[in-house]
């Protein structure tokens, strides 16, 4: 078929002009080029929405993936803090936790057990509730005086402190305070220890101790009966020889008065000077000896001395006292640092009694104060010292090295002086004697224990 009978095939064809064909063949393939465009910003919005499909799908997935982690989040949340409230109710420590005004903010059970007080009842009332009224002051100004200065004197220290309970009376406690912060707001957290049965123990301890002490003075005493026959027999020679000059004297026909009174007064200073002693022997005998007080140690010292002087001038012994000036005074049961005193100085003369009687036998006692404020006070003797084998075992209990002794006198010395918060210890070379320390806090340092 030729383009002749297809122009026939259509009618009208052939009727158009040229430029009206022309110009419907333009718009056609306007159109054309139009439908083209059209479907490519279809297919690339086809595949903008995919691919904003796919991305939606994936942040749902991502969004459902944090929904589960956030739920399990919040599950190991409220299992932990069930784990947290099991543990805070069930433990023994009382736990209170305040705010920077004072006010209870939670307390456990255990609270209740110590101090008789339910969370209900303290919730919003002031921790003062708990304190004796002096405490109570000296409380609220250290937490102010933390938080507007950050000077720490609790937080983070365990201290000894009196609570009030529900019912009216004391109860000791170990107290140790926590800060922590939530949304800016400071909180206190507090843990109550109840000591009471721990202070029952140690007073049962304290008594115990003081009963083997006790045990050991007397032992000591029979030991040093001949310096003790020795310290009295002084003022009692003197206390004769003036009565024999007074009686002389009354027999004079014309009578001094006044040189009588002299010697009268001599003799009664010496009668005082017999009675201290035998009143000081008797305290240190005496089962329960009496409480702490302020003691002067190098005056002490000398008591001790005056004791043992006898077994001193016996055998000889040099001694040497290098005492400091201006010691402060140590706060301590006299009774008790005297007798650790004595145990060392006869420890001391026993051990150079075997020297032979050509070797020099000397004893030195010094005192002095050191960086800590601590008094030391050292009794060094120049006999044949500790044997090695001994050195461990010298201060345990029932352990000796005399023929007669019971083991306790070092034992007991050591608990004596570390219930005085100090120490006891020596060094000792064999064939070059030993020399024992001990360590005694001063009163102000004392005043911290």
């Amino acid at each position: 078929m030729t383009s002749e009978s297809n122009s026939s095939a259509v009618p009208g064809f052939c009727d158009k002009a040229p430029a009206e064909v022309a110009e419907l063949r333009k718009c056609l393939s306007i159109a054309q080029q139009s439908l083209l465009a059209s479907e490519e910003r279809i297919g690339t919005l086809e595949r903008r929405l995919a691919e904003q499909t796919r991305e939606l799908t994936e942040s749902n997935q991502a969004l459902r993936r944090n929904i589960a982690a956030l739920e399990e989040s919040k599950q190991r949340l409220r299992e932990r803090e069930a784990k947290l409230n099991s543990i805070f109710n069930a433990a023994v420590e009382g736990i209170i936790t305040i705010d920077r005004n004072g006010c209870v903010v939670t307390a456990n059970a255990a609270v209740k057990a110590i101090l008789g007080y339910t969370e209900e009842e303290l919730v919003g009332r002031s921790i003062n509730l708990l304190m004796p009224p002096e405490q109570a002051v000296q409380h609220g100004r250290y937490i102010k005086d933390y938080i507007d200065h950050g000077h720490s004197k609790i937080i983070g220290s365990i201290r000894e402190v009196e609570a009030r309970h529900k019912g009216g009376w004391s109860v000791p406690l170990d107290l140790s305070l926590a800060e922590f912060c939530i949304d800016g707001e400071i909180y206190f957290t507090g843990i109550l220890r109840d000591t009471t049965q721990r202070k029952l123990q140690e007073q049962e301890n304290r008594e115990h101790l003081e009963e083997l002490a006790h045990v050991t003075r007397l032992g000591l005493m029979g030991e040093m009966a001949s310096g003790i026959a020795h310290e009295v027999n002084q003022p009692l020679t003197a206390i004769v020889a003036y009565t024999e000059v007074s009686l002389n004297l009354l027999k004079m026909s014309q009578l001094d008065t006044e040189k009588l009174a002299g010697i009268l007064a001599k003799t009664h200073q010496q009668a005082l000077r017999a009675g201290q002693i035998i009143h000081r022997m008797r305290d240190f005998i005496r089962s329960k000896t009496a409480t702490r007080t302020l003691v002067c140690i190098n005056q002490l010292i000398r008591d001790c001395i005056g004791l043992c002087a006898d077994d001193i001038k016996l055998q000889d012994i040099k001694l040497g006292l290098d005492l400091a000036d201006d010691l402060p005074p140590v706060y301590v049961n006299e009774v008790q640092i005297e007798q650790v005193l004595l145990n060392l100085l006869r420890n001391a003369i026993e051990a150079m009694k075997d020297l032979a009687h050509d070797h020099p036998r000397r004893l030195a006692i010094h005192t002095r104060l050191d960086g800590r404020r601590f008094i030391e006070i050292g009794v060094e003797d120049n006999g044949p010292g500790i044997a090695t084998a001994e050195l461990a075992k010298i201060m345990t209990p029932f352990h000796t090295t005399k023929k007669n002794g019971m083991g306790m006198g070092l034992s007991i010395s050591r608990s004596l002086i570390e219930a005085h918060h100090g120490t006891l210890r020596f060094t000792s070379l064999p064939g070059s004697g030993c020399t024992f320390y001990i360590t005694l806090p001063s009163k102000e340092q004392a005043n911290g224990f």
